[in-house]
C-alpha cells in the first residue's frame, strides 16, 4: 500500500502558483498602461504566464498520487468516489458563482444582457480543474486500471495539444450553445478553455502517475535488499530515504523530461504554417510545451528540496498549497467583489505603478496567510467547526442570493 504522507514538494508548488496568481490578479486588476512598458514588465509577465500551468499541473499530479491510493474504492463505487464526485461539482459550481452577474436572484430572473450571460459562462482555471478531473474520473470507471486511464489521458493531451489552434480558429458560439462554446476556445470571455489549458493538468496527471510508480518500484527495491542482507542491517544512503519517504524521488527523470519538453517545444516552432489560424502566445502546440517543460523542471527542483532538506510542517508555502481552494476564492472576491458601494479593482483603476501594485500585493498576501492559519488551525479542531462554519457560509450565502438587495 503507497504511503499516505502528503507530499510537500506538489503543495510548494501549489503554494508558490498560488502567490504569484494573487501577484498577477493584483497587477492585472490595477497596473497603469504607461507602468506595462519595458523590458522588465515583460519578464514578468512571461514568469506570472506560469502560474496557471504550475498550478493545473499540481492538481493534476495530486489527483493521480490520491488515485492511487483510493483506486479499490473509487472502482468499487465506494463513499470515496461519491465524496470526490461531489468536491469536483462542488468547484465546478464555485466557479460558476464567481462570475454570476448578478449575485440576487430576482436580478438574475431578470433581463441580463447576453454579453454578461457569456462572461458568465466562460471557463476560468477552476472550470478547467473541475471538468479535466471529472473526465478522468469517468475514464477510470470505464477503463478500470491505472495504466488504461493514464494512456487514455496521454493520447487526449496529444490531440488537445495539436488540434489546438484549429479549435481556436471556429467561432463554437455559433455552432453550439453558450455553455459549451465557453470550453472550446477564448474567443469570448473564456481566459482558460479545454483546448490548450487542460493539457497541463493532463501531463500533472501522467507525471503523478509516473512518479507515484517509480516511487513504489524503489521502495520494493530497497525492502527486498534490506531482507537479503538481513533486518538488523541499517539503511544508508538512498535507501535510507527510500524508506523514509517510502521510495526515492526520480528527480534526475523529471529533469530530463522538462529539459526534453523545452527543446521539442523549439523543434515545434516553424510548424505553424500547418495552421490556419496560429498564435504562438496564446495557444501553439510549442508554446505549451515550453511552458510545460518549465514547469516540469520547476517540480524536479522542489522535488529535489524536498528530498534533500525537507519541508517543514509549518512551512507557510505548503499551507497555501493545501487551502489553496480558499485562498484562490477568497482573493478574487477580495479584488474583483463589491462590498456596498467599494470595488477594488474600480478604486484602483488601472492607475498604479508596479512599486504600488506590489504593495497591495503583499497586504492581500499577509491576509490571505492569515486565513489559511485560521482555516488549518480550524480543521485540527473538532471536524463538527469545520462543518459548521461550512454550512454557516454556504447557507448565509444563499440567503443573501435569494432576499438580499441586490446591486
Amino acid at each position: 500500500m503507497p504511503p499516505s504522507k502528503r507530499l510537500a514538494f506538489i503543495d510548494l508548488l501549489r503554494g508558490w502558483a498560488v502567490i504569484v496568481m494573487i501577484e498577477t490578479h493584483v497587477v492585472n486588476a490595477t497596473i497603469a498602461s504607461e507602468a506595462t512598458e519595458g523590458f522588465l514588465f515583460q519578464v514578468l509577465m512571461f514568469l506570472n504566464g506560469l502560474v496557471a500551468p504550475s498550478f493545473l499541473f499540481a492538481s493534476g499530479m495530486a489527483y493521480a498520487v490520491t488515485t492511487r491510493r483510493k483506486l479499490t474504492s473509487y472502482l468499487s463505487l465506494g463513499a470515496p468516489l461519491f465524496r470526490q464526485l461531489w468536491r469536483l461539482l462542488f468547484i465546478l459550481l464555485l466557479a460558476y458563482a464567481l462570475h454570476l452577474p448578478k449575485f440576487n436572484l430576482g436580478q438574475m430572473l431578470g433581463e441580463i444582457p447576453e454579453r454578461q450571460w457569456l462572461v458568465f459562462f466562460q471557463s476560468d482555471v477552476l472550470h478547467c480543474i473541475a471538468v479535466s478531473l471529472l473526465f478522468l474520473q469517468v475514464v477510470l470507471l470505464v477503463v478500470r486500471t491505472e495504466r488504461r486511464l493514464y494512456q487514455v489521458a496521454g493520447i487526449t493531451a496529444l490531440i488537445m495539444l495539436f488540434v489546438t489552434p484549429l479549435m481556436w480558429g471556429v467561432d463554437w458560439l455559433e455552432a453550439i450553445p453558450a455553455p459549451f462554446a465557453a470550453y472550446m476556445n477564448g474567443l469570448h470571455f473564456s481566459l482558460f478553455p479545454l483546448f490548450p489549458w487542460s493539457v497541463f493538468l493532463l501531463a500533472g496527471a501522467i507525471a503523478g502517475y509516473l512518479f507515484s510508480a517509480l516511487r513504489d518500484r524503489t521502495a520494493s527495491d530497497a525492502g527486498r535488499e534490506k531482507s537479503a542482507v538481513g533486518p538488523d542491517r541499517p539503511a544508508t544512503g538512498q535507501h535510507k530515504i527510500a524508506e523514509d519517504r517510502g521510495g526515492g524521488f526520480p528527480v534526475k527523470r523529471f529533469a530530463w523530461a522538462g529539459s526534453a519538453l523545452i527543446v521539442f517545444s523549439f523543434a515545434l516552432m516553424p510548424l505553424g504554417w500547418l495552421y490556419p489560424t496560429y498564435d504562438y502566445w496564446r495557444y501553439s502546440p510549442s508554446f505549451v510545451l515550453l511552458r510545460l517543460g518549465i514547469v516540469v523542471l520547476l517540480c524536479s527542483g522542489l522535488m529535489l528540496y524536498e528530498e534533500r532538506r525537507g519541508v517543514s510542517a509549518r512551512s507557510w508555502i505548503t499551507l497555501v498549497g493545501r487551502e489553496s481552494l480558499l485562498v484562490y476564492t477568497t482573493h478574487l472576491l477580495l479584488i474583483y467583489g463589491n462590498f456596498g458601494t467599494f470595488n477594488f479593482r474600480r478604486w484602483s483603476n488601472h492607475t498604479f505603478g508596479l512599486e504600488e501594485a506590489f504593495g497591495w500585493t503583499f497586504i492581500l498576501l499577509g491576509l490571505m496567510f492569515a486565513l489559511a492559519f485560521f482555516w488549518d488551525w480550524v480543521r485540527r479542531q473538532d471536524p463538527r467547526w469545520t462543518k459548521g462554519i461550512q454550512w454557516a457560509v454556504l447557507a448565509v450565502a444563499a440567503a443573501v442570493f435569494i432576499w438580499g438587495p441586490g446591486s
